[in-house]
Order: C-alpha cells, then structure tokens, then sequence
C-alpha cells in the first residue's frame, strides 16, 4: 500500500472545517460547559497532532485510478498512433524512465486533477477518523446540526471569529447536546 505522509498548513486547515464542524457540517463535536479557550485549544490541539499522520489509498482507489490512467496512456497511444513517427515504445518508456510501473496516474499533466479529486476523500476519511478520535478521548461528543444551525454556520465566514464563537455557543450547551447528540455507530 502507498503511503503519503500529511504535513503542514491541511492540520491548520482542519481546525473549523473538522474539529469544530465535522463532515459536509451536518455535525460537529460538542463537550457540556466547556469555556471557549479549552474548546478552542482542543480544536487545535487535536488538528495539531494530526500534522505528521500517515495515511494510505485505499485498494479500491488503486485500482479506480489503475483503470483510469490505462485509459489515458490508451487514448495517447490511439492518437499517436496516427503520426508516421508513432514508436508504441514511447508509451511504454514514459512510465519506465519514472523506475516506478505503479505510479502513472501521478506523471500526467492531464490526469492530476483527477487523481486529486479521486484520492482525496480517503486522505480525508483518514483525518477525520484520527481528528474523530482526538475529541472523544478530550470528552467531545458529536452532534448533529438542525437545518436553522447549517444554514446559520453557512452565512460565517470560514476560520472566522464569528463562527467559532457560534459553533461553541450550539457545542457547549448541554440543552442542545442532549437534544441533538448522534450516537455512534458501534
């Protein structure tokens, strides 16, 4: 399995998108009275230690973005083949001249995007798996966001001052934590 290791500015970056808003913000994590300053050096506590977490692809991607890069060096190779100085062999050194036959969905110009987008939610499942993690051994417990709640968080701006404080009013009430608590699946 393939390996990549998670550094830098996407631990920061996780601190409200994650910690205090969890998946597509239907969710976020909440802990009965606790005073702003502990929740926000919770949230970035826990989007701290996630700095160095290894994370891998999944097998499913690998073979998904596998399929998807043999389409791509086919399609190069049908075009090519179309030009009087076509050698088939260029296709097959491309990869070669990399010494790494398994790693050809990274090498095109025009598959990156694509390999972005198909790799990124397991780099994000991952995270959030250990973000998830992190707040529950703190004594955070996930609730689920009303529609006037999403819709509220959806009008502050993103790291903003603003929706911190409104996502720790919602996540430090027990009212609200008792009434909108989502239980894990165990």
């Amino acid at each position: 399995m393939r390996l990549s290791s998670i550094t830098g500015p996407i631990g920061l970056t996780l601190l409200t998108t994650a910690s205090l808003a969890a998946s597509h913000n239907d969710t976020s994590w909440a802990k009965a009275g606790v005073p702003f300053e502990q929740y926000v050096h919770d949230a970035k506590g826990c989007a701290d230690t996630s700095r160095t977490v290894s994370v891998s692809i999944k097998p499913d991607t690998l073979r998904q973005l596998d399929a998807l890069s043999s389409g791509a060096l086919l399609d190069i190779a049908i075009q090519a083949s179309q030009s009087p100085d076509f050698n088939p062999m260029m296709v097959v050194e491309g990869p070669k001249s990399q010494k790494s036959a398994d790693n050809i969905a990274r090498r095109t110009n025009t598959f990156g995007g694509r390999y972005i987008a198909i790799v990124r939610p397991n780099v994000k499942d991952e995270l959030q798996e250990f973000l998830d993690k992190c707040l529950r051994e703190r004594g955070y417990v996930q609730i689920g966001l009303t529609a006037d709640q999403k819709t509220r968080l959806s009008r502050l701006k993103l790291h903003s001052a603003e929706r911190t404080a409104y996502l720790h009013s919602i996540d430090s009430d027990p009212a609200v934590i008792d009434q909108q608590r989502v239980t894990p699946d165990i």
